[in-house]
């Protein structure tokens, strides 16, 4: 059942990929979908040559995309108080809730799962050594947190940016 979710997240973000790329650069969608597909075999390319090269990859990738996402932020100038209130206490603002409905199926990322289980069984783990499996699992909580921390910053620049924006656009949306 994970698999056919894996699946269907899968479908989404070539769809979305290939809207994207359209949207930018006004190609037809059949090319940034045929784009999608080829990234998608540049990340098995370098797969081949190794784990630790594709997670290097990722890696300049995630933080490309957190520095000119946090930039971006900044350049919307949100208020900050109002991101750290509406970390604490969760709000929807008047006139919002189709944003917000969007951006929750925006930040889900089911295929975080299935990174950091395959991540875990790329390991060479003794599993008979119970010593060895509690390290391999501290190590892969301490990996995991690490992602999602930084996912979530992310997820808060994607979000503090466009309520900026729908607030300034959408009459009566003012909190």
């Amino acid at each position: 059942m994970t698999e056919v979710a894996i699946i269907g997240s899968d479908m989404q973000e070539v769809v979305g990929s290939a809207t994207a790329i359209s949207l930018l650069t006004g190609w037809p969608l059949y090319v940034g979908a045929i784009i999608t597909i080829l990234d998608s075999f540049l990340f098995l390319f370098i797969h081949y040559y190794g784990v630790r090269k594709l997670e290097s990859f990722f890696l300049l990738l995630i933080g490309i995309m957190t520095i000119t996402f946090c930039t971006n932020m900044v350049i919307s100038k949100p208020d900050y108080g109002e991101i750290l209130y509406g970390t604490i206490v969760p709000t929807i603002p008047k006139g919002s809730v189709n944003a917000m409905l969007g951006l929750v199926g925006a930040v889900i990322m089911p295929h975080n799962l299935y990174l950091h289980s395959a991540l875990v069984l790329s390991r060479k783990v003794n599993y008979r050594n119970r010593n060895e499996v509690n390290e391999g699992n501290y190590y892969n909580a301490i990996e995991s947190a690490i992602s999602l921390g930084v996912s979530f910053f992310i997820n808060t620049f994607v979000i503090a940016t466009f309520a900026v924006y729908i607030i300034n656009k959408v009459p009566g949306s003012d909190p």
